[in-house]
């Protein structure tokens, strides 16, 4: 109860002329949205579904999203973060060893089961696989070609090697395993893969 009143006032705070949109309410609604997601899949998420949940109305979802795989889209990076993938100071192999370990780890829990979810139903949702694309997918590979073109010019990979095509060969499997459940993301797996992919790459 005590919930549903904190939403209810800042809901009101929030559509006043001049004030800014409201935190509680952002909050509320996405997670709601990622509760909806891994209780019944994304196939049932709605904004009336998440208006129910939350008590906000449907109007002001919608006054802060265009639809529900936006919604869903900031909750699921608001959850797993949009830090940088790859700390500065760190060394090639080492930065990139432990990226992929961390990958793995996040991968293992239900931010890979939001992960299988939010693939599959991008292939029957064109909004859903859009934001998938533009706000997931092309961000961390972009951080990951940074990565890679930092390690070429400091000769720990070939300077001719395909950067596209490396990136492709170590992440990958990661989801291939996600989705057909071929095997763990262990530790096992991640540092067999990065050896392999490594022992081709190395000048």
């Amino acid at each position: 109860m005590w919930i549903q009143t904190r939403v209810d006032v800042a809901m009101s705070e929030s559509t006043r002329p001049g004030r800014p949109r409201s935190t509680d309410v952002d909050q509320a609604v996405m997670s709601a949205a990622l509760d909806l997601v891994s209780a019944s899949g994304f196939r049932a998420v709605t904004i009336e579904a998440i208006a129910a949940k939350t008590g906000v109305a449907k109007t002001s979802i919608y006054r802060r999203w265009p639809n529900r795989a936006a919604v869903i889209m900031d909750a699921f990076l608001a959850r797993v973060g949009t830090q940088p993938l790859f700390a500065p100071d760190e060394g090639f192999l080492e930065g990139l060893r432990r990226q992929l370990r961390t990958m793995a780890k996040s991968f293992r829990g239900e931010d890979g089961e939001l992960v299988k979810a939010l693939l599959a139903e991008s292939q029957f949702d064109p909004d859903l696989a859009s934001a998938f694309h533009d706000r997931w997918t092309m961000p961390r590979r972009e951080m990951a070609l940074e990565h890679f073109r930092a390690g070429a010019e400091r000769g720990a990979i070939r300077r001719d090697a395909d950067l596209e095509v490396a990136i492709d060969m170590l992440y990958a499997p990661f989801y291939y395993r996600l989705q057909m459940g071929t095997g763990p993301l262990s530790n096992a797996f991640v540092d067999g893969l990065f050896d392999q992919v490594m022992q081709g790459l190395r000048p």
